[in-house]
């Protein structure tokens, strides 16, 4: 494990390198902050179980599901994979019931109609055309001519010969002359067949969906379902190039965990503490696997250098130096950009 001494000659050898070993200063004046890094994955298998009473309408196939007494009591192997979803739906034993409805049939008497199966109809209506208004000129759809001349009429209406009484060119020519017409729908029988139930008298009975039987049963589920957190720490105070540079050259410790297993006895404490608190198990956890990589990284500054800060990790052979602008000086830096782009852009306006 990277220790102050790997720290402070690490540094100097990277001070050396820049040919500014003179500008170091004594070992105890540089100053170095620890940083446990740590980064992995829980993934948890949560399970719920629940029962819920079942209708169905008809027959119904219960004989490839499992049976149980006891939903908790149930035993179901645990999952090999924890990132997928698994469901499984049982049958309680004893409990499916098939009865047959009171229809017999599934159908019962047509409400509408009252099982005649057709529907009173008006034979004749009223003339869409005349209105029984004139529908003869000269007997008004009596039969009997009430009028020796027949009425007022605009010229070039079409008039037919009447039905009633015979005169010419005297009729409606829709109803001819006697003030209604035959019912489209009932074709003048008096009677239509009901929509309802299509002349048959009888309708699907609702209560059983038009089946004759209906089936009840108590339903119990177990459902699986992952949980995936993501464990990333310090979530601030690393730069992001630190911990890239980490990421990719430093060498971490690895630590693969299941939910029977407990935290290694070397593990360091800074770490066992980070770690220990995503290793809670949460409700209804039934499994666990857990990926931990660690490594720990030092911060040094050196006051002879104020503008950089130097980042220190192990690597599989000697610890790695990367090297940053301090806060500081990336606040100079960016004002100084800052005040050059305001340079330009004063010198852009004042061009003719």
């Amino acid at each position: 494990m990277l220790n102050e001494k790997d720290v402070l000659e690490a540094v100097r050898r990277r001070v050396e390198e820049r040919g500014e070993a003179a500008k170091l200063g004594p070992p105890d004046a540089v100053q170095i902050t620890w940083h446990s890094l740590l980064e992995g994955e829980v993934v948890r298998s949560i399970e719920t179980r629940t029962e819920e009473k079942q209708l169905r309408y008809g027959h119904v196939d219960l004989s490839d599901r499992p049976e149980y007494d006891t939903l908790a009591r149930y035993r179901v192997a645990l999952p090999k994979d924890l990132t997928k979803t698994q469901s499984l739906t049982l049958v309680r034993r004893g409990s499916v019931t098939e009865r047959s409805c009171d229809c017999g049939n599934g159908k019962t008497l047509c409400p509408r109609c009252q099982g005649r199966g057709d529907l009173p109809c008006e034979a004749f209506t009223t003339c869409a055309a005349c209105r029984d208004s004139g529908s003869c000129l000269h007997c008004e759809g009596t039969g009997r001519r009430i009028n020796q001349d027949p009425r007022d009429h605009k010229p070039g209406d079409e008039r037919v010969t009447c039905r009633q009484c015979g005169a010419e060119d005297a009729a409606c020519p829709t109803c001819s002359g006697q003030g209604r017409t035959t019912c489209s729908t009932c074709e003048g029988r008096g009677t239509r067949g009901c929509p309802d139930c299509d002349r048959t008298g009888t309708v699907t009975h609702e209560r059983c969906e038009g089946t004759g039987r209906t089936v009840t049963w108590i339903e119990g589920t177990i459902s699986r379902q992952p949980l995936i957190e993501k464990i990333k720490h310090p979530k601030a105070g690393v730069p992001y190039l630190a911990w890239e540079g980490a990421r990719e050259s430093g060498t971490w410790r690895r630590t693969d965990l299941t939910h029977k297993d407990t935290l290694p006895t070397d593990l360091a404490s800074g770490f066992r503490n980070l770690v220990q608190p995503h290793l809670e198990p949460r409700k209804g956890e039934i499994a666990r696997r857990a990926t931990f990589r660690y490594l720990r990284l030092a911060r040094a500054v050196v006051p002879q250098h104020p503008h950089r800060v130097y980042y220190v990790f192990p690597t599989d052979t000697s610890p790695q130096v990367f090297v940053l602008p301090s806060r500081q000086r990336t606040w100079q830096i960016g004002a100084a950009l800052l005040g050059g782009l305001a340079m330009l852009y004063l010198l852009l306006l004042l061009l003719p």
